[in-house]
């Protein structure tokens, strides 16, 4: 099939048109921007344009060209997961190839997420060597819309008859987070939500109930539950609440109370082109974070450290952690003495993981506290994209695929083994799963993420960035600023916009937004 020229403008605000096949050569226009907003590591104007209400284009979805394939389509999916959850991954994908004998699918990973988002972009101007689907940070979200490498979810589903029933049944606030413009990009998801860990032994001491209902609901009252740990003078503990300082922290906080960071909708409508960072809400969080640090209830751990917070909780040097869902399962683990350092991707790391355990450990989970409420926010994870590639069977493939991933005993898998929340009604009823979350300790805690992940508002998803992560480098600079750096809030923050709205100044000039 001969490669057709592109129809569309680099502009996420301009119609859909014919599915275009991969051109030889990018424009210079799309590979400076490729360039310029490689990850650095992942006012609402009217309605939010956040509902799944777009029919798509069954045209633009070649779904029956895999019944006319003359044998097994191979198929590549790239990845940037490790330990148990890629594991996990190539098990679903082993149970897949063997159900089936019209697609083979070869599983490969890419290294961290940058450096998968590195590659893809470096692949984008040669389309022989793209995948056939790739998991991408939810942060990138834009950026696959502007790369016009993709098949839309929306169109496959218009394409295919028995796909209405699989996407309903998928719960609301994951659709509305990867549909941008009313239409749905990815195909399936892997979703995550923050959670509070607690040490309960700490939190008994200092007076404080670790059930999880009881447990605080809003940053206001993390503070002082951290007061009441420190004024307990638990042997060991130095500060009572450990965080490795990112930017998420801000962005679930502003979207659990729907104040946007981006104009057009927090970006949903049309491309997100201004700042609207500086805000009341977001001098709160700033706030919030130095003070907890001043007063020494807070040890912030610089980004670039991926494991200090966890030594922190597992040497009992602090009482509370605020991470993501998906560590459950390692530090469930942990906890029984099962782990080990190829588990978490950890093979230098000077210790041997299994012949530590750490079953003195008691730890609670509860909903990650928020501005005036626990559990609210947005969701975090990847989206998985189908590629639109120049041959309709290997796009009907990974349909095929995407459709088997998303149903119920898969997701069940990726929730028990990979630690993934299971994006679905039907995964969440499913009686094996509702056994472990109510038999097992694992179960429990991945049980309060779920509940969190139920609870999200999809009519307010969070924001959709073009420089996303260059958003995310720019806030935890000013979070570290204010934290440990004695910075001065307003000033902070007054820079940070600034750097912010040149970043999308920038990119807009580059895609014709």
């Amino acid at each position: 099939m001969q490669n057709q020229p592109n129809t569309r403008p680099l502009s996420s605000s301009a119609p859909r048109q014919v599915r275009p096949k991969h051109r030889t050569q990018l424009g210079a226009a799309l590979l400076l921007v490729l360039a310029l907003f490689a990850l650095a590591c992942s006012s609402s104007d009217g309605e939010s344009g956040s509902g799944n209400t777009s029919k798509g284009d069954a045209s633009l979805c070649p779904v029956a060209a895999l019944d006319d394939a003359a044998g097994p389509v191979k198929i590549t999916i790239w990845h940037a997961w490790i330990g148990l959850t890629a594991k996990t991954l190539q098990s679903i994908a082993d149970s897949y190839n063997k159900s089936q004998t019209k697609v083979v699918l070869q599983v490969e990973a890419q290294g961290t997420y940058e450096e998968l988002l590195k590659k893809y972009q470096d692949a984008l101007g040669d389309p022989a060597s793209l995948p056939d689907i790739v998991l991408s940070e939810d942060t990138t979200t834009q950026f696959m819309i502007d790369s016009e490498s993709i098949v839309p979810a929306q169109d496959c589903i218009a394409a295919d008859d028995s796909a209405a029933a699989i996407y309903k049944n998928i719960l609301p606030a994951v659709i509305s987070g990867y549909t941008v413009d009313d239409v749905l990009w990815p195909a399936a998801f892997s979703v995550s939500q923050p959670v509070l860990y607690v040490n309960q032994a700490h939190l008994a001491a200092a007076g404080v109930d670790s059930t999880p209902t009881a447990l605080p609901k809003t940053l206001a009252e993390l503070r002082a539950t951290a007061e009441k740990i420190k004024a307990a003078n638990i042997p060991g503990v130095e500060q009572p609440l450990v965080l490795r300082v990112d930017s998420w922290y801000l962005e679930q906080a502003l979207a659990g109370i729907e104040q946007p960071v981006v104009n057009n909708s927090n970006g949903r409508s049309s491309l997100a082109t201004e700042s609207d960072l500086i805000s009341d809400p977001t001098t709160e969080v700033f706030q919030w974070f130095q003070s907890m640090q001043k007063d020494g209830l807070l040890k912030a751990v610089p980004y670039s450290d991926s494991f200090g917070q966890l030594f922190a909780m597992a040497l009992q040097t602090s009482s509370m952690l605020i991470d993501t869902s998906t560590a459950i399962t390692s530090v469930n683990a942990a906890i029984e003495g099962t782990l080990t350092n190829e588990d978490v991707g950890a093979t230098n790391l000077g210790i041997d993981l299994s012949a530590v355990k750490f079953d003195t450990l008691k730890i609670g989970v509860g909903l990650n506290p928020g501005l005036k409420e626990a559990g609210v926010g947005q969701i975090g994870g990847a989206g998985w994209y189908m590629v639109n590639g120049e041959d309709d069977a290997s796009i009907a493939a990974a349909w095929d695929f995407m459709k088997y991933f998303n149903e119920t005993p898969q997701q069940v898998r990726w929730t028990l083994e990979g630690s993934y929340l299971p994006v679905s009604e039907s995964a969440r009823e499913d009686p094996a799963l509702l056994a472990a979350f109510t038999a097992t300790q694992r179960g429990q805690w991945l049980s309060v993420a779920s509940d969190g992940l139920v609870n999200l508002d999809p009519e307010f998803p969070g924001p959709v960035i073009g420089p996303y992560n260059e958003f995310r480098a720019i806030t935890r600079g000013a979070l570290e600023k204010v934290t440990t750096g004695g910075g001065d809030v307003t000033a902070t923050i007054k820079t940070a916009n600034s750097e912010f709205q040149a970043a999308l100044d920038q990119y807009a000039s580059e895609v014709g937004g």
